[in-house]
């Protein structure tokens, strides 16, 4: 039902949304890159404690107006998830979901993959009367998931729907994302403060064509409150620390052979409250292996604005994690004011000795972290004709000094089944970008199978340790781990399904705000133009740095083989259970076999020829070699 309130006796909860995250796109050329991150708009999903004026909680349908019919869907109002909706996004878990939500149901039309303009609205039938509130905003609760071309709008009018304004929201949810469950509010004092015929209308736009997998998942709403705005209210937005030459990626570990000397640190500010705000001032407390404190200021913040506040600072950071939480403050707007509780935002990284990683998996603050994944299953094999097999995914890294690659790490997805084969490609972000993958890698791996084990530890490690010669005369090689010279590359894993037969994935981090190029997405085998797509936040592609010294000079003595002779299968046996490298090369030096095997673990080479052959064991970047005899 529609209620009015007294301002004397009602006010909702404060509830806080962190982790704000987008996927803006970049210039194509890498040296273009700004190293500051798009503002948000002037809108925020981050509520504070107000006066209800007005609420509606979708329990009473004829309370609402439905668009004329679309034949590619309208709006419903229903007190249960419609099932495909359910089984893509989720169920409505607002307040009051089970009296009653409106509902725009798109997955049934994206399953179909035939989509034409899709335009419908969902509009108050009763005007509310706001002549006595100049500042006020809208809050409603949400449930939304994203893909292509829809575009979901809160539309308003000041003269009882005559004519309408409208404002874009959830523009920075990215395709394919998990389905967003949050309270959304908006200052909609510009639009219909004062009006003695204010309206507010919900409309879902897609504009695409017919067969192109345009329509997105659906748009549930509920409980829906005009409140008073409060005097002062600043918000803290998002808040990073990124290195002066990164590009604005904000890396989640950084090895110490590459920490910059002069890091940006500041936060987006967003003014919530009626009046304007003046003295802002954004101050970082961050404790780990060292304590330090930054500050950043502004002069003025106007209302239902945003504001982007840092500073350069130079910092000594030392091995460790450091938690970081950074405050804003106004005059009007600081530490014990009503509207606080909004004001800090949590940001922690990780400075590691040889570890590498744009995401920040395992160390965001409690209630920060974000996942989501992309792979082989996430679009229909139709879809560019190449998500099964030869689909990128790709990590940009920034290398400040010459460095030396041990192995690469690839978290997985838990749908990931043994049998799909990766390939390692490590390219200057140019060639990424113009689509050159195949012709202008630096690095690139053998063919490798994921393995039960991989898929049980959740993750792939990718040795780039390369044999630079063989010594036919001590059956030995010289090893050398792959160098990497200062500059942007990307980190790219080829995925191959094996025709869906094998789905893989790999985890992507959405918990911080990161540049769209920082991953990216290629399509490249099987498409008549090779692409590549700024599509993920922060792929879990990390690399293992060293000093080059592999030490593979030293003779592993902790490695046995047996049985020697052998009738086909033998078992290799290492006593620190660390993964081995096997190489096995046949009496000429010519490598017939290589794989990555767990301690204790067997090998077939029943179906080659009977004779020599010399079984080479890399294991903790020491050797063991052994000729052994197939009977």
């Amino acid at each position: 039902m529609n209620k009015y309130y007294s301002l004397l006796l009602c006010s909702i909860l404060a509830i806080n949304v962190v982790g704000q995250k987008s996927n803006t796109d970049f210039p194509s050329i890498i040296n273009e890159l700004t190293e500051t991150k798009t503002a948000p708009s002037k809108k925020t999903n981050q509520n504070k404690s107000a006066t209800v004026i007005w609420s509606d909680s979708f329990d009473n349908a004829s309370n609402w107006t439905i668009g004329a019919p679309n034949l590619q869907g309208q709006w419903e109002i229903v007190s249960t998830t419609p099932s495909d909706v359910d089984q893509y996004m989720g169920a409505m878990a607002s307040t009051s979901a089970s009296d009653g939500f409106g509902v725009f149901n798109g997955v049934q039309y994206l399953l179909t993959a035939s989509v034409d303009v899709q335009d419908a609205t969902l509009e108050m039938v009763s005007s509310i009367d706001l002549s006595g509130y100049q500042s006020v905003s809208i809050e409603f609760e949400q449930r939304y998931r994203a893909f292509n071309y829809d575009e979901t709008y809160v539309e308003f009018s000041n003269d009882n729907g005559v004519t309408w304004q409208q404002v874009l929201i959830n523009d920075a949810v990215a395709t394919n994302d998990p389905a967003i469950q949050e309270v959304f509010s908006l200052n909609i004092s510009n639009y219909v403060g004062g009006s003695a015929n204010a309206k507010v209308r919900f409309r879902w736009l897609n504009q695409s064509d017919d067969d192109s997998y345009g329509s997105g998942y659906g748009w549930m709403v509920d409980d829906v409150k005009i409140t008073v705005l409060p005097d002062n209210d600043i918000q803290n937005i998002s808040s990073w620390i990124f290195g002066e030459n990164s590009n604005g990626v904000e890396y989640g570990r950084t090895p110490v052979s590459q920490v910059e000397p002069n890091y940006f640190v500041g936060s987006y500010v967003y003014n919530y409250g009626a009046l304007d705000q003046t003295n802002i001032n954004v101050n970082g407390t961050f404790t780990g292996p060292s304590t330090f404190t930054t500050s950043a200021t502004a002069a003025i913040i106007e209302n239902d604005s945003s504001l982007a506040i840092e500073n350069l600072e130079t910092l000594s950071l030392s091995v460790g994690l450091y938690s970081g939480d950074i405050v804003t403050s106004s005059d009007a707007d600081t530490l014990g004011s009503t509207n606080f509780t909004d004001n800090s935002f949590l940001r922690n990284f990780e400075i590691t000795n040889d570890i590498y990683s744009l995401d920040g998996i395992g160390n965001h603050p409690t209630g920060y972290e974000s996942l989501a994944s992309i792979g082989t299953f996430s679009w229909a094999t139709s879809v560019d004709n190449s998500s099964s097999d030869g689909f990128i995914v790709a990590t940009m890294y920034d290398i400040q000094q010459t460095t030396y690659v041990n192995s690469v790490q690839v978290l997985l997805t838990s749908t990931t089944m043994a049998g799909a084969e990766v390939i390692l490609h490590i390219l200057d972000t140019a060639s990424f970008i113009n689509s050159v993958i195949y012709t202008n890698d630096v690095y690139t791996s053998d063919v490798i199978t994921v393995q039960s084990s991989d898929v049980s530890n959740g993750f792939i490690e990718i040795p780039t340790v390369i044999n630079a010669g063989w010594d036919p005369t001590t059956n030995t090689n010289t090893w050398e781990e792959f160098q990497i010279n200062p500059g942007a590359y990307f980190v790219a894993i080829e995925m191959n399904s094996l025709n869906n037969t094998y789905p893989i994935g790999v985890i992507d981090d959405n918990t911080v705000n990161q540049p769209g190029w920082a991953s990216a997405i290629h399509f490249g085998l099987q498409v008549p133009t090779p692409t590549s797509y700024t599509n993920g936040n922060a792929f879990a592609i990390r690399m293992k740095l060293s000093d080059g010294n592999v030490g593979i000079t030293e003779t592993a003595s902790n490695i046995s083989i047996y049985p020697n002779p052998s009738n086909g299968v033998i078992t290799i046996n290492a006593d620190n259970n660390l993964t081995n490298i096997v190489s096995i090369y046949d009496i000429t030096g010519k490598l017939i076999l290589s794989e990555r095997l767990q301690s204790n673990s067997n090998i077939d080479l029943s179906s080659y020829n009977k004779g020599a052959y010399i079984i080479e064991v890399l294991n903790n970047n020491k050797t063991y070699t052994e000729k052994i005899i197939l009977k």
